[in-house]
Parts: C-alpha cells; structure tokens; sequence
C-alpha cells in the first residue's frame, strides 16, 4: 500500500524520485544549526526542527518553498511540499518554489534488514 498526501481535493499530485526532487529542487542549509541532518555536499544539513527557533524561521518562510519530512505508514519516508503536522520528522526548505495548486510528493523508501524482510513475507 502507498502512501499519498495530497494537500488539497483539486492540487495536481506529482511524484519524484529522490534523483528528480535533487535536480530540480535546491536546498537551503540550516543556518540555525550546523549540525542538522540531511547534508548536502559541504554545505552542511538542511534539516530543520518541527519545534523553536527553527521551526519559527520555517513558518515565515513561503509556503511554496517549505518540504515536510514525514514517517509514512508504510515504514517508509516521504518528502511532501507544504507545511505538515501529522507524522513529521523535520523540514527542508528549497530555493525554489513548488507550482500553484501542485502537490509533490517524494517516496523515500527505508533500508530493511534480512531480517525484516523475512519477518514480513
């Protein structure tokens, strides 16, 4: 089963491989925290947190712009445009903006072990 979050009835929904979302979209680094996750070359990370200063900083950012990092209820990860509550993990905020009445969404599919996948069959 796949996870889809569409923000709204009538948003076009675009899914991206991790590849596409990379050469389309550039991050900004966390300059709040210089160790953040999500790094980028040598740049640093561009994680943002869903609590104080950093999450403060994310809300005044345009909405266009703001990526949220959830858990999936599939066990995996997705990186969906806009700003999100349920089941985040942090926030990227890109360079560039997501298209009006878009949707995109990214399928982060997590590493499993032998073993879990042996559970699961």
């Amino acid at each position: 089963m796949r996870c889809r979050f569409a923000a709204l009835m009538n948003a076009t929904l675009i899914e991206l491989t991790e590849d596409e979302f990379d050469d389309r979209f550039t991050l900004v680094p966390n300059h709040i925290n210089s160790s953040a996750g999500w790094a980028i070359g040598d740049s640093g990370g561009c994680l943002f947190e869903t609590y104080g200063e950093e999450f403060e900083f994310i809300k005044r950012q345009p909405a266009a712009r703001i990526w949220t990092l959830v858990d999936g209820d599939d066990g995996d990860m997705y990186l969906i445009s806009g700003l999100h509550f349920v089941n985040r993990v942090g926030y990227l905020l890109s360079r560039d903006p997501v298209p009006e009445d878009t949707t995109i969404q990214v399928h982060l599919p997590m590493s499993r072990d032998d073993n879990e996948e042996a559970e699961q069959l």
